[in-house]
């Protein structure tokens, strides 16, 4: 079947900051002609945009506004999650795979023709340390075997992301499905998306606590400490790759991918990153620009 990229787009978890870096994006394109912003609470502050469609509800309601919202739309982007952050309980992941089950459910049920999955990096989290990890850049393909979760110290305690990257791994598998189940009318793309901060996503403050800070943090003087920055970093993605990847996934014609259901890294252009972005360029066209390294001088 030949592809029609779409000129309208609902996003899911549009009001939180993934969600708004995409829609500033779309905004400022010459192809959008609408967007469906849906959320818990969709952003307000562009009512005066009439492209803009703000839907209430949450993703778990089946019969929700959000539901027969997705007519005539030509892609979903999903974003929403019940905990979209590392911390995630067993409780968010089932909860998280409900929603992207059901958000899954009605792209079929309405045609959408291109769902985009926001999967991420700790699906691979078990390649940061031994006997997984590896110094090659690019090692870290889509074709090796996943291994969720990410154990780190963060300074204050011990993390591990396991059930949050179980619920972006079992959400890539959904999207399978869907594409299965589509008759050959449905494309997704989930998309291991590394590091993007809220607001200005600035390279240098990328630090060993896997969380949000806003100004640089001491580097570490242990080796592990220093292992684990490294890792970061290399995930990092910045706001221009972030939204140019996800515009790219929306708009890209699948018809020279391996399957209608691929999977793709998403980070930028960091020096020797472990992350493998050809696979991201041959089958999206995609090219990340930005280099924290080249940004902070160092690696």
């Amino acid at each position: 079947m030949s592809f029609t990229a779409p000129s309208s787009v609902l996003i899911t978890g549009a009001g939180g900051g993934l969600g708004r870096k995409l829609i500033d994006r779309l905004l400022a394109s010459d192809w959008c002609r609408r967007i469906v912003a849906v959320d818990l609470v969709p952003p307000t502050d562009l009512a005066g945009d009439s492209r803009v469609e703000p839907v209430a509800g949450t993703l778990l309601d089946r019969g929700g506004a959000w539901w027969s919202a997705m007519a005539d739309v030509g892609a979903v982007v999903h974003f929403a999650a019940q905990n979209p952050h590392t911390d995630a309980s067993w409780t968010d992941v089932v909860a998280s795979f409900d929603m992207t089950h059901n958000v899954a459910d009605a792209a079929l049920a309405h045609g959408v023709s291109r769902l985009v999955f926001a999967s991420s990096n700790h699906v691979m989290g078990g390649y940061k340390d031994a006997p997984l990890a590896s110094s090659t850049p690019g090692f870290l393909t889509v074709d090796l075997p996943p291994a969720p979760g990410t154990k780190w110290d963060t300074g204050t305690g011990w993390m591990d992301s396991t059930p949050y990257a179980t619920a972006k791994l079992t959400g890539e598998r959904v999207m399978a499905a869907a594409v299965a189940n589509s008759g050959g009318s449905l494309s997704t793309v989930s998309v291991r998306i590394g590091w993007v901060q809220p607001g200005e996503n600035r390279p240098d403050t990328i630090n060993i606590s896997g969380d949000v800070v806003f100004e640089p943090s001491p580097e570490p003087e242990d080796e592990a400490g220093k292992r684990d920055l490294l890792w970061y970093r290399n995930m990092w993605f910045s706001n221009r790759d972030f939204a140019g990847l996800f515009e790219a996934a929306i708009r890209a014609d699948p018809a020279g991918w391996p399957s209608p259901a691929i999977v793709v890294n998403g980070v930028s252009a960091n020096a020797g990153t472990g992350w493998d972005m050809e696979f991201t360029r041959q089958t999206l066209g995609f090219v990340p620009q930005d280099d924290l390294f080249a940004a902070i001088g160092k690696r």
